[in-house]
């Protein structure tokens, strides 16, 4: 009970800080929407992404593959600075080692397309098939989607014509066998020019509809027609940049008590060492979920961010985004010399790990050493649970894991941050 009351009074402190509530809420906010509107496509006619590493493992050597591959790779969004292939395609011919290279986080996708793909689609056979693999990177958030999206709208398409024309040659075989006598050669070597099929029926279609319209169907993926907004993004990001602040500003305040002599007088009263230490902590714990309380408020009221369809999630991934900064906080401060140093590992930790986590750049763009870092930050752990509900919108289960590894981190940081505080007001 005690430790709660210390814990209260100094959440109430905080929030009684204007100067606090700039840095803990107004910032995050203000900094957020400059993003969101600088990186975001606002007017709609252009797509912030592009340029998406993509492997290809053509194992057919038919034209039908290879103008499949051509469609993928000559795909093009509209970018501020003018036309971007929408993907970065690199052509291998190992099926594993293009997997290998999605897991290593080098690309964000790899697909296959099968010995049989061609053969398999001018067989003439209602029966026939064959399998497009599509292998997406799982720590990605927007990039698995779009190439899915797209490789399905293009199957889509080869579809489309595969079974026209074959239905088309089956009816014409049929009557010129109830008229007595055997169908052309011509007819049936149709099929076997079905990469010529296809590119007229593709022309036919550009002709009706507008060459524009496919390429509005491929941007539909990452464009305003999904009502893509990067707030769902950039909210969350500046959320726990700016919680690492608050909290390590919270924990530190443990030795600004120390400093000016009120914790050790604090301690000479009936209240237990582990109770004062824990309502010191806990009340950096309240201010930091507190202000996430506020932030996705405002967030949502303000600027319509959309927090997914698992509040429960939400709420669980904050609690577990709180208590490992906090914990961290905590740590750093219990080694730390005096203020000034806890200030100063706690601004340089809380920089580095924003870098590795994603807070200012994807970190699948670091080289490979420091993308393997960033699984060692909270900022990773926690900007990728949140945008799998903001932006993917998955649920509750896909986001366990993140709060477990969060969990598992507070728990670990606090244990530290206990046994060294504790050695350190020994007297």
């Amino acid at each position: 009970m005690k430790s709660l009351t210390i814990a209260l009074k100094d959440t109430l402190i905080r929030f009684r800080d204007r100067n606090a509530i700039l840095l803990m809420i107004a910032a995050p906010l203000l900094i957020s929407f400059v993003m969101g509107a600088a990186f975001g496509g606002q007017n709609g006619d252009t797509s912030p992404i592009s340029e998406i590493p993509l492997i290809i493992v053509n194992a057919d050597q038919g034209d039908l593959a290879a103008d499949f591959v051509e469609i993928v790779t000559g795909i093009e969004v509209e970018a501020a600075e003018g036309p971007h292939p929408l993907f970065r395609v690199t052509l291998l011919d190992d099926k594993t080692a293009a997997i290998e290279r999605v897991e290593r986080g080098e690309a964000r996708g790899a697909l296959y397309l099968p010995p049989d793909f061609s053969r398999a689609l001018t067989a003439g056979q209602a029966q026939a098939s064959t399998t497009i693999e599509v292998y997406t990177d799982p720590a990605a958030s927007l990039s698995p989607a779009i190439i899915r999206g797209v490789v399905r709208r293009i199957a889509s398409g080869f579809n489309s014509v595969v079974i026209a024309n074959q239905v088309a040659v089956e009816q014409l075989t049929a009557a010129l066998q109830n008229a007595g006598g055997p169908p052309p050669a011509g007819v049936l070597a149709k099929l076997d020019d079905l990469g010529d099929i296809l590119a007229a029926e593709n022309a036919a279609f550009a002709e009706t509809a507008g060459q524009r319209e496919r390429i509005a169907i491929r941007a539909e993926l990452q464009g305003q027609a999904e009502d893509l907004n990067l707030l769902n993004y950039f909210v969350p990001s500046m959320a726990i940049f700016f919680l690492m602040f608050a909290v390590f500003d919270g924990t530190r305040s443990i030795l600004e008590e120390e400093r000016d002599g009120t914790l050790h007088r604090l301690m000479t009263t009936p209240t237990s060492r582990a109770a004062i230490l824990l309502g010191k902590i806990g009340g950096a714990f309240l201010t930091g979920l507190l202000q996430f309380a506020v932030l996705v408020l405002a967030s949502w009221v303000f600027f319509g961010v959309d927090w997914g369809k698992s509040p429960l999630g939400i709420a669980l991934l904050a609690l577990a985004t709180v208590a490992a900064a906090t914990s961290l906080g905590a740590f750093v401060a219990s080694f730390a010399r005096d203020v000034n140093q806890a200030g100063v590992l706690g601004t340089a930790i809380t920089l580095v790990f924003a870098i590795l986590g994603g807070n200012f750049i994807d970190y699948r763009a670091l080289p490979a050493a420091l993308a393997a870092l960033s699984k060692l930050t909270v900022n990773r752990w926690a900007l990728e649970g949140f945008v799998n509900l903001t932006l993917n919108h998955l649920a509750l289960p896909d986001i366990l894991p993140h709060a477990g590894v969060l969990f598992a981190m507070a728990a670990a940081f606090f244990a530290l941050a206990v046994l060294l505080f504790n050695r350190r007001f020994v007297r």
